[in-house]
């Protein structure tokens, strides 16, 4: 029965929403991994990464406000 448990554990992947703080460290390290100098050029890959981590940190600080406002409203 654990090996069946273990087994459905492992089929159900699902993705950690990662922390702000996560996210702003993966922007801070793509950004200087971009902007050391490359023979080949401007990474492309790369900036689309850092993009996606940029809108993923964007929203996490939006539901954060969201979340905070919502807080304020709310009668005490």
């Amino acid at each position: 029965m654990v090996a069946g448990s273990n087994k459905e554990n492992i089929m159900n992947l699902t993705p950690d929403k990662p922390t702000a703080r996560d996210l702003l460290d993966r922007c801070r390290i793509l950004t200087h991994s971009m902007l050391e100098i490359d023979e080949h050029g401007p990474n492309y890959v790369l900036l689309l990464i850092l993009a996606d981590q940029l809108h993923l940190l964007y929203e996490a600080f939006k539901e954060a406000e969201e979340l905070e406002m919502r807080r304020e409203k709310l009668p005490e």
